[in-house]
C-alpha cells in the first residue's frame, strides 16, 4: 500500500513538473500580412518556442512585392541586379522575450534572392492583444555576417598576453548588475540590441494577429 501511495505521489510530482515547464515556455507565433507607405502587399508567417539553453527553435517565412535593388556596397564589384520582390525563409536560433514584445534571430536557408541565403536575420514583433485597441506591431532586418580574418593586438609586443582574454563589465554603481561579458560577440542575434532600440513599421491594412507568450 505505501509503495502504490508513493508511486502515485511521483505520478503526480512528475506531471505538476511537466504542466510546469510547458507554462513557462516563452514563446511567439503568427501571421500578418500588411503594406506600408509604398503600397506593396508584405507577408510574414513565424513561430519561435525558447530552449532552456538559451537557445531558440522555430521558423520564418517573410515576403514583400516591393521591387528591391541589390547594390553593391562593400566595393566588391558585383552587379546589381533589380528584382519584382522577394522572400526568404529561416532558422530561428535565438530569443528574447521581454512582456509582450519578443526578438527573435536566424540564419537565411532559402531565398528568391541568392545572396541573402547565409545572412542573419532580426524579427521584433508586439502582440496587443485582439488588435481592437491598438494593431500588433512588428520589424525586421537582413544583416550579412560579419568575417573578421585578424586578431586586434598590440604591435609591440611579440606575443600580446591581452590577446583572447576575456572579461565582464559592470556598472559600478549597482553592486547585482550583472553587466556583459566582453569582448562582446560581433554574431548578430536576439541580444545583439536592446529591446527598446526597435522601431516598429508603420504598416497599413494589417491582417493577421501575433502572440507572445511570456
Amino acid at each position: 500500500m505505501k509503495i502504490t501511495r508513493f508511486a502515485s505521489i511521483l505520478a503526480l510530482f512528475l506531471l505538476s513538473f511537466a504542466t510546469s515547464q510547458v507554462a513557462t515556455a516563452q514563446s511567439a507565433h503568427g501571421t500578418y500580412q500588411f503594406s506600408l507607405a509604398d503600397g506593396y502587399t508584405k507577408y510574414v508567417e513565424f513561430e519561435a518556442t525558447a530552449q532552456s539553453n538559451g537557445s531558440a527553435v522555430g521558423g520564418v517565412f517573410l515576403s514583400d512585392e516591393a521591387p528591391v535593388l541589390t547594390q553593391d556596397v562593400d566595393g566588391t564589384g558585383e552587379q546589381e541586379e533589380r528584382y519584382a520582390g522577394f522572400y526568404i525563409r529561416a532558422e530561428f536560433d535565438g530569443m528574447v522575450v521581454n512582456r509582450n514584445q519578443a526578438v527573435m534571430s536566424g540564419t537565411v536557408t532559402e531565398s528568391s534572392i541568392n545572396s541573402l541565403i547565409g545572412q542573419r536575420v532580426l524579427l521584433m514583433v508586439e502582440d496587443n492583444g485582439d488588435n481592437t485597441g491598438e494593431p500588433d506591431k512588428l520589424t525586421w532586418g537582413i544583416y550579412q555576417p560579419i568575417e573578421r580574418d585578424w586578431t586586434p593586438s598590440d604591435a609591440e609586443w611579440e606575443k600580446d598576453p591581452g590577446v583572447g582574454l576575456t572579461w565582464r563589465a559592470t556598472d559600478a554603481e549597482q553592486r547585482d548588475d550583472e553587466g556583459y561579458l566582453m569582448p562582446r560577440s560581433e554574431e548578430i542575434n536576439a541580444q545583439s540590441f536592446p529591446v527598446s532600440a526597435y522601431s516598429f513599421l508603420d504598416v497599413e491594412r494589417p491582417v493577421g494577429d501575433i502572440r507572445v507568450d511570456s
